[in-house]
């Protein structure tokens, strides 16, 4: 049986093959992130980019909490680890090299979207309503509880 790429939901398969072999600046992608979603946003970015995150989340299979690692990795959305898992809670910690230069307002607001996938994937997969909170601790620790 041919394993399916978990992105494919997402683009088509030839275009991510082509996207991944690209060597882009991740400037542009960061100015759509800061620029462009709070101006068109505005104060309803954050529930806004959560709804967003979680229909894109439960659209990527996972067979695990580790699942949703590599698509994270892959989406240029950052460093995801599992750091505790229960039957009712899921802890990762989220890091980006570009995260210690965003404000914490902005990270609260902006990193909703990475919460909304981590919801929606983990939801898709346990078959149970899920919610995904982030949870800033200190200026560098930036970590994702996902719960049902």
């Amino acid at each position: 049986m041919k394993e399916t790429d978990q992105l494919s939901a997402l683009l088509p398969q030839k275009s991510i093959a082509y996207a991944e072999r690209m060597n882009m600046p991740y400037l542009g992608y960061h100015v759509l992130r800061e620029a462009l979603t709070h101006t068109m946003l505005g104060e309803s970015e954050s529930p806004i980019l959560y709804w967003l995150g979680k229909d894109i989340g439960g659209k990527i299979p996972i067979q695990s909490a580790n699942g949703i690692i590599m698509p994270f990795i892959r989406l240029g959305l950052g460093q995801l680890d599992l750091l505790e898992e229960s039957e009712t809670r899921i802890l990762f910690k989220l890091s980006h090299a570009i995260f210690p230069y965003m404000s914490e307002q902005r990270k609260s607001r902006a990193l909703s979207l990475e919460c909304g996938i981590v919801a929606g994937a983990i939801e898709q997969w346990r078959g149970k309503e899920t919610t995904a909170q982030l949870l800033l601790e200190g200026e560098s620790e930036i970590r994702i509880e996902a719960s049902h």
